[in-house]
């Protein structure tokens, strides 16, 4: 890992820091917090097998994905930031395609895992976080989860955006690196009680309550105009001069981040002096 790759994994969470963070384990969970601020010993993983084993095999474990299910792997190692968070990041083992300029049908994540005691249930809920951080950085509702064994075995799950847990994901990551810029000890497990694997087979009829009435037309009263905000903040953000640091004009302020990447805000509408 370069020295650049490195600053860019202390800056930010990635998706194995959200596994962690998601996991409930306080030791693991303040490891990664003591690396985040730059007070940890920092590890050598280049002889820890299975870490190995699993950047080794991973162009191989795409080869045998793309033979196995007829899909394309593509963008390996592509490197993505929330585009509303710049403390959120991803490092992607790949996107899956139809074809090779098909669109994005989800994000590829390849692991290496031993076959004693194995299953493919347990390694969805090991890497569940992951690739729910993953799909939130991304905006993609699919990811697919790609195992080599050394015991010669692949298998394959397909796991959905899941939107409840990503919400309580999302907070306990704010949470998390809140206490890396302030310094406090960060104190978990709160999210790891966040269902991960669960069948759910009822069917809910929801009328009756009045919340659930009330948020239900506000979500679909607003459909539209959501769609016209994430539009206009797409193209807004594309006329923001490159040589510029601030942009502002019409209630909309626009600042260029550490990163590199605009930022914006809405601002209330200053009343204009008219000359009396």
């Amino acid at each position: 890992m370069s020295d650049a790759d490195k600053l860019a994994r202390r800056s930010s969470i990635g998706g194995s820091d959200a596994r962690i963070i998601m996991s409930g384990d306080q030791f693991a969970v303040e490891d990664i917090w003591m690396e985040k601020r730059g007070e940890s010993i920092e590890l050598d993983f280049s002889e820890v097998v299975l870490i190995q084993l699993g950047n080794i095999t991973e162009e191989f474990n795409a080869d045998v994905f793309e033979h196995e299910t007829g899909l394309w792997v593509t963008d390996m190692q592509q490197k993505v930031r929330h585009p509303d968070w710049e403390h959120a990041h991803a490092t992607l083992d790949g996107k899956v395609r139809n074809c090779p300029d098909c669109p994005e049908k989800g994000i590829f994540e390849a692991k290496f895992m031993l076959p004693f005691n194995w299953s493919l249930e347990d390694a969805v809920k090991k890497y569940y976080g992951q690739l729910q951080h993953n799909m939130w950085v991304t905006g993609l509702e699919t990811a697919y989860l790609s195992v080599l064994t050394g015991g010669g075995m692949w298998k394959m799950a397909e796991v959905k955006s899941d939107f409840f847990y990503q919400v309580a994901m999302e907070e306990a990551e704010r949470e998390f690196w809140e206490a890396v810029q302030s310094g406090t000890l960060p104190n978990f497990p709160k999210a790891a009680d966040t269902p991960i694997v669960v069948e759910r087979t009822k069917i809910v009829d929801m009328k009756g309550n009045n919340e659930w009435s009330v948020l239900a037309g506000t979500l679909t009263e607003t459909v539209e105009a959501t769609k016209k905000h994430d539009s206009a903040k797409r193209k807004i953000k594309k006329l923001f001069p490159e040589d510029a640091m601030i942009a502002h004009g019409y209630g909309v302020k626009m600042k260029r981040g550490k990163d590199g990447r605009a930022l914006y805000e809405i601002t209330p509408a200053v009343p204009m002096d008219i000359a009396a």
